[in-house]
C-alpha cells in the first residue's frame, strides 16, 4: 500500500489517515492517475466523498456528504 512505480508515480492502493488514526481516504492509482474507487471520510468516520475515476477523470457516480452522513450532492460523470 502507498507505493510508487519505477518512474516515481503513485501506483496501486493508497490510504491516508488523520492524526487521530481515523481513516481519511482510500483510493487507487495506475501510473500516477486516480483509477477506480475513491472514498474519503470526515474525522468522525462519516463518509465525505464517494466517487470513481477512470484514468484520472471522474467517472460514474460522485456523492458528497455532510459530516453527519446525510447526502449533500449526487452527480453522474460520463
Amino acid at each position: 500500500m502507498n507505493k510508487f512505480n519505477e518512474n516515481g508515480l503513485k501506483h496501486g492502493p493508497w490510504k491516508g489517515y488523520y492524526s487521530n488514526g481515523n481513516l481519511y481516504y482510500t483510493e487507487n492509482y495506475v501510473n500516477g492517475e486516480l483509477h477506480g474507487k475513491h472514498e474519503s471520510y470526515w474525522m468522525n468516520g462519516s463518509p465525505m466523498i464517494k466517487s470513481n475515476y477512470n484514468n484520472g477523470k471522474r467517472f460514474g457516480y460522485f456523492e458528497n456528504f455532510f459530516d453527519d452522513g446525510k447526502l449533500n450532492l449526487k452527480k453522474y460523470y460520463l
